[in-house]
């Protein structure tokens, strides 16, 4: 029981903290769909520090040395592997889940899409592609994954904390798609042993489907023709070849 509530109580004290905030926010500022992702980024902001001594604290049970902050060669490597891996297996998983039908299925991804695109293009930067990738790799990367690494398998642990990230995505769209990232971000971090290349790469991923949901630029990507599958698998093979190289040249 102990050993649960290790891994528990952190997130659920960044739950209670992002649902104090968010609800402050909303009050203020109303809690219609342009205002949504507004109040989320106040709220991602204002949790931030309060998660920061958890995941320090997290370093420390791990045996891990906290790490000066600043630019280094070796970060910057990761972070640019983080970046394109991240980049090739997103829209190729975002690809083949639109493919299959269900966004047009699950009213709950409609609604949380028309909260996260409902505000002006400046906030939906800072908030999905800025400050949410930080806040949520230090929870579920740098605490939550973090915390597991030291009481079961290391293979056990990507899975369970990908489990748990993408539990928090309450609609089956987004819970496929965070859980198969999730692994993902989970490799990326025991990779660079930090968790910067976790965030850079979950920026490029939110990034990306700020782009493609705004523009619509990859929408011939989509269409379920051969071209759009061939596309996807490639982009999904070629993410995992450049994931596994990565992970053997550490």
């Amino acid at each position: 029981m102990k050993k649960v509530w290790y891994i528990l109580y952190p997130f659920l004290f960044y739950y209670a903290v992002m649902l104090i905030f968010m609800t402050l926010a909303q009050w203020i500022f109303g809690m219609d769909n342009s205002h949504f992702v507004l109040c989320q980024l106040i709220a991602t902001i204002l949790t931030i520090p309060f998660m920061l001594p958890l995941y320090r604290q997290g370093q420390g049970f791990a045996g891990m040395k906290r790490q000066p902050v600043g630019v280094t060669k070796e970060r910057t490597v990761h972070v640019l592997w983080a970046v394109l891996i991240t980049a090739c297996i997103s829209i190729a998983v975002n690809n083949i889940i639109t493919m299959t039908g269900l966004p047009e299925m699950s009213t709950g991804y409609q609604k949380a899409n028309a909260g996260f695109y409902g505000g002006n293009l400046i906030t939906e930067v800072l908030c999905l592609a800025v400050f949410t990738p930080v806040l949520e790799e230090l929870v579920f990367r740098g605490i939550i994954y973090g915390r597991l690494k030291t009481m079961i398998p290391k293979l056990a642990a990507i899975l369970l904390s990908a489990l748990i990230f993408a539990v928090v995505h309450t609609n089956i769209v987004q819970f496929l798609y965070a859980f198969l990232v999730g692994i993902l971000l989970a490799i990326l971090m025991d990779c660079a042993g930090n968790v910067y290349g976790a965030m850079a790469g979950h920026m490029a991923a939110n990034l990306i489907a700020i782009v493609r949901t705004e523009t619509h630029l990859l929408d011939f990507t989509v269409k379920g023709n051969l071209f759009s599958w061939i596309i996807s698998v490639g982009l999904l093979a070629a993410g995992v070849f450049l994931l596994q190289w990565h992970w053997h040249r550490e």
